[in-house]
Parts: C-alpha cells; structure tokens; sequence
C-alpha cells in the first residue's frame, strides 16, 4: 500500500472516529492526512468506496490480531477462547478502531465488496461455530442467534473494560468472567 493511500486510510479513520463518517468531508480528509483534496480521489474513487476501504482496512487489523497465535489445533472451545480473548484484547486496545468498526458495521452503508471481504475473511470462524453446533457442543439455536449472543456479550465487555480503563489481571479477569458467561449461555 502507498504512502498517501496510508495516510488518507488513518486520517479517515481518525476523523470519522471523532466526528462521524456523515460528518466528515473529503476535504477535511485529505488536509488531516497532508495532501490535496484530488489526491484522495486517485486512490478511492468516492467517499463511499473509502468508507469500504476503511472498513476494510479495519476488518483486517482486527483479523491479523485475533489470528495471532491462533490455536490450530486445538479443540474448539479453546479455539473459539482465544478468538474471544484476542477480540477483546483488540477492542481495549484500539477503542477508536473498534467503536468505528462496530458503527460501520451496523451502519447499512458498505458496499457489497466490504460486505464479502467480511464473509470471506471470517469463513475459518463461522465453520469453527458450525462444527461447534454439529459435535453438539453448544445448545440447539439458530447460528444468528449464537453470532448475535456472542457479539452482544463481546461488545459489552469491550466497552466495559474501556470505560473502566481495565488492565493488566484485572482485564484478564473480565475477560476470564465474560468467557464464563457466554458458555454458560451458548455451552451444553
């Protein structure tokens, strides 16, 4: 990836973090990153394809982080534990990223690209869950309520921690509890 096209990726970031996507120009873009407003358009061709680019971008930050040391082969609920702890840990981490994530994510603007980057890129997850269902291990519901359960309880956990300011043995022992929780909710 260029340098420019870098810089216009954070600077879009940074600024629909702050101000929101609607709220964000391309000009206000450009100049937060230190080029010319034409300049942007050479590398996104609207502002709606740099929404996707940055969503994007974001989904696979994410992804390089919960994959870090994943557990191959190990069995699934240890699998699935560290997917939940590496979630967390990255929200934490990176609230600004992650709360601008979750927002486009729900934001019903991506564009079909952003839409199957995302499926393609989370397939190894969603067979995890699958096989998950199918070995029996978790109670009989519908995988969208399973991904919905999951993904309720992990955002409520992230911003908890974050509006705590949770470190160190006392973010491990959120993330500890919350892992507890959903299997006692989801697990056989």
């Amino acid at each position: 990836m260029s340098d420019k096209k870098q810089q216009l990726l954070e600077a879009s970031i940074d600024l629909f973090a702050r101000e929101g996507f609607w709220n964000t120009s391309t000009a206000s873009i450009a100049k937060h990153a230190g080029v010319a407003t034409g300049t942007l358009f050479n590398y996104f061709p609207s502002k709606d394809a740099l929404i996707d680019a940055v969503y994007m971008h974001l989904k696979h930050e994410w992804l390089q982080h919960i994959q870090r040391d994943y557990p191959a082969r190990a069995d699934i609920k240890t699998r699935l534990e560290h997917i939940w702890y590496r979630n967390i840990d990255w929200g934490v981490r990176f609230p600004e990223r992650y709360n601008l994530k979750q927002q486009l994510s729900m934001s019903g603007v991506l564009g079909d690209e952003a839409v199957n980057y995302e499926a393609e890129e989370l397939a190894f997850l969603q067979e995890l869950i699958q096989d998950g269902f199918n070995q029996g291990i978790f109670k009989e519901m519908s995988v969208d309520y399973f991904n919905s359960m999951v993904m309720a309880e992990l955002d409520a956990t992230v911003r908890y921690a974050t509006a705590l300011g949770l470190k160190d043995m006392a973010l491990a022992k959120l993330i500890a509890l919350s892992s507890e929780v959903l299997w006692s909710g989801v697990g056989r």
